[in-house]
């Protein structure tokens, strides 16, 4: 690991636990284990450790080679996607669940619902990739469903989308609330919820064979 990945995995493990504004760079130098001068080498500022944190999340998010399978993809022809769209939910549930496996990524998701209620630009983040986005995808994921008669015609899928997204999105709200390191275990039961929950929103709207 060169400095600048030092700085980077030091800062977050900081502004994860304690917040970013009380953080300062002396004390990111000083655990580190260099001056504070020598930061300036790498980053011009605090803000901009926090931004290149967050710029790493969303390549993940867009270049991660599990989200973006082709086995995941939202279109009439994916045979997976119609005949049995609870293994389609699994996949992406594991590609989540091998990103949160790797302990940086889970303290940059803490560190969101940290920020974002003290920095717009957090905000505007947690708003367009964590909120928006995926209830995109979800929306158009029982739209296919519906338009392929796999679940009823009558739901809407906007609103299913919501329950569908915002149960995982309480659970993880709650667990950052209550652990500085998240066990691994939790973690697992997290999934496990998160699963169960979504198979049972899709068998209430599924068409009955």
């Amino acid at each position: 690991m060169n400095t600048k990945e030092k700085i980077f995995d030091v800062s977050l493990d900081l502004f994860s636990k304690k917040g970013y504004d009380s953080v300062s760079l002396r004390e990111i130098a000083e655990e580190v284990g260099i001056k504070k001068s020598s930061i300036y080498s790498h980053y011009s500022s605090k803000e901009a450790i926090l931004m290149d944190i967050f710029e790493y999340l969303t390549g993940l998010l867009e270049h991660d080679e599990m989200l973006n399978s082709e086995e995941l993809d939202l279109t009439a022809d994916n045979e997976m996607l119609l005949e049995n769209p609870e293994l389609f939910y699994h996949m992406g549930s594991e590609a989540i669940r091998e990103m949160f496996s790797r302990e940086r990524n889970l303290k940059i998701w803490k560190l969101i619902f940290i920020q974002m209620h003290y920095d717009d630009n957090i905000r505007e983040f947690f708003h367009d990739e964590i909120l928006m986005k995926p209830l995109i995808f979800w929306k158009e994921f029982f739209t296919v469903l519906k338009e392929n008669g796999v679940i009823r015609h009558d739901v809407n899928s906007e609103l299913l989308a919501k329950e569908y997204y915002s149960f995982p999105i309480f659970l993880l709200l709650e667990i950052c609330s209550k652990y500085e390191d998240i066990p691994q275990d939790l973690l697992d039961d997290f999934f496990r919820q998160t699963e169960d929950h979504a198979n049972f929103l899709l068998d209430c709207v599924k068409v009955k064979k």
